[in-house]
């Protein structure tokens, strides 16, 4: 359940609230008392199914900070349900658009809030829904490899998640997800989900950050702090 955000196009971005967006929450409020019960439900299986180990979570931006993007690596789909159940706020995540058509798993991500996204072309409508999450002020989730990893190390960075947080205003918090590739097929094997540091990656740029190539810059360096949370074997095309 991921997506290739390079196919989104460049846009400059506007000051105040994100470029051209109107606020349009998704999903469940970060205090939603089923959100909250789902998270303690998914939690409890995979304790019991895996050795979990949860890491500086609570480097956690409060929705007060503004608009937020998560960045995770993606290993497996398992990702998906261990992200949104350890997260001190809801995740809203986008997905291809092929999972909505899924039997039960393409409606539960809806309920969610899940941004199903055309892929390899400029799907307007889903860029349009992803910053109005960024404008609501929810947390918006992407994997910036656009695929999973499948625990090879990491892929190169598209550069999808770079204009999104341009346009969006949005500051980037890196979380390193390892060992969800091995779930159900070794006995508990150690998952592991690390926070880095959020940071605002306009001040990386020093410019308005509406280039390609400044695109490319931000995405790598986003793959580049993930990298840091994770062992040197897991660090792929960033090693």
């Amino acid at each position: 359940m991921t997506v290739d955000t390079s196919s989104v196009r460049e846009g400059a971005p506007r000051e105040g609230r994100p470029s051209g967006a109107v606020a349009a929450p998704r999903g469940f409020a970060d205090d939603d008392r089923f959100f909250r019960f789902s998270q303690v439900v998914v939690k409890a299986v995979l304790r019991a199914t895996t050795s979990l180990v949860v890491e500086d979570i609570e480097r956690c931006p409060p929705k007060s900070d503004g608009p937020l993007i998560l960045a995770a690596s993606h290993v497996a789909y398992y990702d998906i349900p261990l992200l949104g159940s350890v997260m001190p706020r809801a995740t809203i995540f986008i997905s291809k658009s092929e999972v909505e058509k899924w039997p039960i798993l393409g409606w539960v991500g809806a309920r969610f809030g899940t941004i199903y996204l055309r892929r390899g072309e400029a799907d307007r409508g889903a860029i349009r829904e992803a910053l109005g999450v960024l404008a609501a002020q929810q947390m918006l989730t992407i994997f910036p490899e656009g695929h999973r990893n499948k625990g090879n190390g990491l892929l190169p960075a598209q550069p999808g998640i770079s204009l999104l947080a341009s346009r969006g205003r949005a500051r980037i918090w890196p979380v390193a997800i390892d060992g969800t590739h091995r779930i159900f097929k070794h006995p508990r094997p150690k998952v592991t989900v690390r926070a880095g540091e959020p940071f605002d990656p306009r001040a990386i740029l020093g410019s308005d950050g509406t280039a390609v190539r400044d695109h490319h810059v931000i995405a790598d360096e986003v793959m580049r702090r993930i990298a840091d949370l994770l062992p040197r074997e897991g660090r792929g095309a960033y090693a």
